[in-house]
């Protein structure tokens, strides 16, 4: 090959290389525009792209993930940018306002988790969280029986106790930050006859008028006096009096059912003497007697005339459980039950409830808070 043919040749062999180089560049350049495209297309809608332009961030939010709460939040005006971390971070929801509620939160100090258990388990009650200063929501995040709606209460009585927080929540529940009768829920007398399990102390009451519709005789008597509990109450202190005997504890009624009338009589008779602050720490006021149920009763030993002995009262915390009985108001949970110590006084909740309540080693108040109550 001539010079001359030489270097036509390498002139020809460079014009093949620029152009195979420009259209292998251009080739990437158009599928990089495409790809572009089709993911902001895939990303964020229409009116959330516009929002990213105006604000120039449109390169940003593309290259990360997508987050359907970032696309709201642009949708709605309300994109902020020193909260893109905690935005990306936070679930959206379909709830009514969600990109106002979501940097109300944020401007409180809320963070990303403290929000999604916000949002996902107080749909209903937002409106209290949101109209308060930021708190340590998730200190409730594994307490069962927590109520929002008590929240204020519960950091009140947190701040004046000692307690464990959830030891607080359940003493509020309760009603242990309240002065006893000053607010209590009332039943009907359908709840009274149809739930063996039912509460009463002094923040539940019973109707005035109730009085058990199964009423039993006992078999003891004491003179003409009989004793009356209602029907499966009766027949399981039959059947707890008769495993009792076997092992040489005897015992005997001496006070069950009592009407509300007879209640009034017994509490305006103690308040008269002892005056009310001291009778409220020994004797329900009406109404709000687990006497009236018919399914308590008081026992004494047959030794004594209106408690138990030692043993006796070992053996009913041992024992009473297996035949539906509870012993109600045992010693050392005063500042739980808001009266003194029974251990003469059994409460017939059935066996398998009386049992659960046994083995918890709580009191009603607490397990009921706990285990029965429906939130």
């Amino acid at each position: 090959m001539n010079k001359k043919s030489f270097i036509k040749a390498i002139i020809i062999a460079g014009i093949v290389v620029i152009l195979a180089t420009a259209l292998i560049i251009g080739t990437l350049f158009l599928l990089k525009n495409r790809n572009t495209k089709e993911v902001i297309t895939y990303k964020y809608n229409e009116e959330a792209r516009k929002v990213m332009q105006e604000l120039n961030i449109y390169d940003k939010l593309n290259n990360l993930e997508y987050s359907k709460t970032i696309e709201v939040m642009l949708e709605n005006k309300n994109y902020k940018e020193k909260y893109l971390n905690e935005y990306q971070k936070i679930n959206y929801q379909e709830i009514s306002d969600f990109s106002n509620i979501i940097n109300t939160l944020l401007e409180k100090n809320y963070h990303s988790e403290e929000i999604n258990y916000i949002i996902n388990n107080f749909n209903n009650d937002l409106s209290i969280i949101l109209n308060m200063n930021y708190i340590d929501i998730l200190q409730f995040k594994d307490i069962k029986n927590f109520d929002l709606k008590k929240i204020e209460r519960y950091l009140e009585y947190q701040n004046k106790n000692t307690y464990d927080i959830k030891t607080v929540v359940t003493y509020v529940n309760i009603g242990l930050d309240l002065k006893g009768y000053s607010k209590y829920v009332e039943y009907t007398n359908e709840d009274a006859n149809t739930d063996l399990a039912i509460l009463v102390n002094k923040y539940h009451k019973l109707p005035d008028d109730y009085e058990p519709n199964d009423l039993t005789n006992l078999s003891y008597k004491n003179g003409n006096y009989i004793y009356k509990l209602r029907k499966p109450a009766a027949d399981a202190f039959e059947k707890l009096s008769s495993a009792a005997l076997l092992e040489n504890v005897i015992f005997y009624p001496y006070s069950t059912y009592r009407s509300f009338k007879t209640q009034t009589g017994l509490y305006n008779g103690y308040k008269n003497r002892d005056g009310e602050e001291l009778a409220d720490t020994y004797s329900a006021r009406p109404g709000f007697s687990e006497h009236q149920l018919g399914l308590a009763v008081d026992i004494r030993s047959n030794t004594l005339t209106s408690t138990l002995t030692q043993k006796d009262y070992k053996w009913m915390l041992d024992n009473s459980y297996k035949y539906g009985f509870i012993v109600r108001y045992p010693k050392g949970k005063q500042h739980i039950t808001q009266f003194k110590e029974e251990p003469w006084h059994l409460r017939y909740l059935g066996v398998d409830l009386a049992t659960k309540v046994h083995d918890s080693n709580l009191t009603y108040d607490e397990y009921y808070d706990l285990y029965v109550e429906k939130k």
